[in-house]
């Protein structure tokens, strides 16, 4: 398929402002252009996405350009270029808007489109979770904006895990948990999506876990492995007794043990035995495991 090309009356129509408005805006350097040899305006689809995305003009990214191209040809083109910045500012605006499918569609074409789980939720996922916390706490988000977009995320990353194709299972109990109050459910649920992928068993506990709890639970379960997710950065002492109580605890039942997060890189724990520490979720995906122990593949 070749490239799509559009007029200035195209972009203007899609835009949803008039003609002088859109020439303006080329000749201010806001919306990208070319000119033909006869001096006309020519706009590319993913250009004028890009604008749309940037300046929040036009209706949704799905009632404008599909008249013109497929979305498959426009999420394809900015996979291609790696633009990463557009699809988590269109993940963005879906969530606080509370457009669930809109965001389930978002990650679907975008892994249709040839973008890996991990490079995913490490590009777009996590950046759009930590956007949404940030104007959170400089309160420009309401209590309920902040909550529907954690709802649609959550709800997104488990519709696409129902969608996805699995690899065989290999019997291999993971067990997933967090032992931060209040957080990481989207998280975990996007770990327990790439795990099930590659085809384990994923028992998910959530978030707000104990050490006590935890370790209970690994007794009675003897998993293959635990993977502990958390965005916490601190050091405190309290929060290397509870992850070296864990992490002894899955040594005993004989589970390999990972541990990592976005913000997380184990200063105070990098000394424990036989865990593994990974700073992302391409981190967790090249973890690989032998008889005897965690491969240090990603050892931090």
């Amino acid at each position: 398929m070749g490239e799509i090309l559009f007029t200035t009356n195209d972009a203007a129509n899609m835009l949803g402002v008039d003609k002088s408005t859109v020439k303006r805006w080329t000749d201010e350097g806001k919306l990208k252009c070319f000119r033909t040899p006869g001096g006309h305006r020519k706009f590319r689809a993913d250009d004028l996405y890009n604008f749309m995305v940037q300046f929040n003009y036009g209706n949704s990214w799905r009632q404008t350009l599909p008249q013109y191209v497929s979305d498959e040809f426009i999420i394809r083109s900015i996979v291609q270029k790696k633009e990463y910045n557009v699809l988590h500012s269109v993940c963005f605006s879906s969530a606080i808007k509370g457009k669930k499918d809109e965001a389930i569609g978002l990650f679907t074409e975008v892994y249709r489109a040839g973008l890996s789980l991990t490079l995913m939720f490490d590009h777009i996922l996590i950046p759009t979770i930590k956007k949404i916390e940030y104007l959170f706490a400089q309160n420009k988000l309401t209590i309920s904006e902040y909550h529907l977009a954690h709802n649609v995320l959550s709800s997104a990353i488990v519709q696409l895990n129902n969608n996805l194709e699995k690899q065989k299972q290999n019997f291999k109990t993971i067990v997933c948990a967090s032992i931060e109050s209040g957080k990481n459910d989207i998280e975990l649920k996007a770990l327990n999506t790439l795990l099930e992928v590659e085809g384990y068993t994923v028992l998910n506990l959530g978030a707000a876990m104990t050490a006590d709890v935890l370790n209970q639970f690994l007794i009675r379960t003897k998993p293959f492995a635990l993977y502990l997710y958390t965005l916490s950065s601190a050091n405190s002492e309290g929060f290397y007794n509870e992850i070296m109580k864990i992490s002894e605890s899955a040594k005993m039942c004989g589970a390999h043990c990972v541990i990592g997060g976005a913000d997380f890189h184990g200063e105070m724990i990098h000394d424990l035995d036989g865990v593994n520490f990974c700073s992302s979720f391409s981190d967790f995906d090249q973890v690989q495991f032998n008889s005897a122990t965690v491969s240090e593949k990603v050892y931090k």
